[in-house]
């Protein structure tokens, strides 16, 4: 290799590494040249600027796609566990998490690079998809109102819990990624109904929701009209969702509400005080609950109730808070834990009536996660900015309906096993 393509290898592998442990917006130029022993203009020299690099640094991480891993076993129900766990154990990678979680924040920034990212790991469940449509063709599937790639691709999505991992929970090790692993795929092939009866042994619980107090604890009322003080905090969570925690400049905040620094640093304790305040309002506000959803059949109430979930994720309001607590997840895991729990807590209380009214014991807290995943999509439209049309949300909410309540496998896959 020439000197020069040495160089250009060595600045990509230190940006790679400072984008893995701080992300996108937390990394400078000056920090990769320093890593890399090498001047900041000739960073320069092989990259237009810092989203240039970082584009580059998260396209060399992707390699082709193909079957991503797939090995067909005995039965259905294993192929699908093995796959899952592969699935999960490359997602637990450091450089493959990290960098795909700079890039979730970076979604708005790199819009084109994002749909990429998406491409790649959809392009990992190719091999599934064909699998899939061999048992459909065998009769050991019942076949899909949809694509197959659509069915293949929730698979990881349910064993990694969406956006879960991203929101200030810690990957799991190993032994509990394969339990994760094995039981949605267990949910997956035989629906909610038997696996429901699996229990959920050596799972993670789901802590309950705890929404953000109205006052940050230790600090003394404000005194200011409430009007006044609403503005405030409005003014304040703009910014931060604008810029992010260390982006963001209070000056803006004290010119729109004329609210003076002293004041907010008595109130709040300084800028963070007032982050974990004003984001808290936020969280607590985007969710409203969720009523009972109407429809024939607890099939249809289901479809329903992953309409209205989606229509709450694709907000953007609620997406913009994803991308910041994704970026602040290190400095505030409590409050990125809030926003994860919160959700799942309010979509988790209308999916138990209708497990209810549909005869289905109470879903393990593992199996409501597995439900806000499917019924959101996961982070699929977190990193993707283009509309989601009425057609495709129809269809989407149909599809973790069904996968949810029945499987995609019914009495001939367990015959197989």
């Amino acid at each position: 290799m020439s000197k020069g393509g040495d160089r250009r290898e060595r600045i990509m592998r230190e940006a790679a590494a400072h984008f893995l442990q701080d992300g996108f917006e937390r990394t400078s130029m000056d920090r990769i040249a320093a890593s890399a022993k090498v001047s900041k203009q000739a960073i320069y020299e092989h990259f237009r600027d810092k989203e240039d690099l970082f584009d580059r640094v998260v396209r060399a991480a992707l390699s082709p796609g193909g079957k991503g891993g797939l090995v067909e076993r005995d039965s259905l129900c294993e192929t699908l566990a093995a796959f899952a766990e592969r699935q999960f154990d490359g997602f637990a990678k450091p450089r493959n998490y990290g960098l795909f979680r700079a890039n979730i924040v970076a979604t708005r920034r790199f819009p084109q690079l994002a749909a990429d990212l998406h491409d790649y790991r959809r392009s990992k469940s190719y091999g599934l998809a064909a699998y899939l449509e061999r048992c459909v063709a065998a009769g050991r599937l019942q076949p899909f109102a949809e694509s197959p790639l659509d069915f293949a691709t929730r698979l990881g999505g349910m064993a990694v819990e969406g956006s879960r991992y991203f929101l200030g929970y810690k990957v799991p090790g190993r032994q509990q990624r394969q339990i994760q692993a094995r039981f949605a795929t267990r949910v997956f092939c035989d629906g909610m109904r038997d696996a429901s009866a699996h229990a959920s042994v050596g799972l993670d619980p789901q802590p309950p929701f705890v929404p953000a107090p109205a006052e940050p604890p230790g600090k003394v009322q404000m005194r200011m009209p409430p009007e006044r003080f609403d503005a405030l905090c409005n003014a304040a969570a703009d910014e931060f969702l604008a810029h992010g925690f260390e982006g963001a400049s209070l000056d803006p905040i004290t010119a729109a509400t004329n609210v003076g620094r002293a004041t907010i640093y008595r109130q709040f304790g300084g800028k963070a005080g007032l982050f974990a305040h004003t984001i808290g309002r936020e969280i607590a506000a985007q969710w409203r609950e969720l009523d009972q959803p109407t429809g024939a059949t607890p099939l249809e109430q289901l479809e329903n109730l992953c309409r209205t979930v989606l229509e709450l994720h694709l907000a953007p309001r609620s997406l913009a808070l994803h991308y910041l607590l994704v970026q602040e997840s290190d400095l505030f895991p409590e409050l990125a834990r809030s926003f994860y729990d919160m959700q799942v807590d309010r979509a988790g209380r209308p999916f138990a009536c209708i497990a209810e009214s549909a005869g289905i014991a109470p879903p393990v807290p593992a199996v409501t996660r597995m439900f806000f995943a499917l019924a959101s999509y996961g982070v699929r439209y977190v990193v993707s900015l283009r509309p989601v049309a009425q057609e495709e949300r129809e269809t989407v909410s149909r599809q973790a309906a069904h996968i949810i309540l029945h499987g995609i496998a019914g009495a001939a896959a367990r015959e197989a096993q």
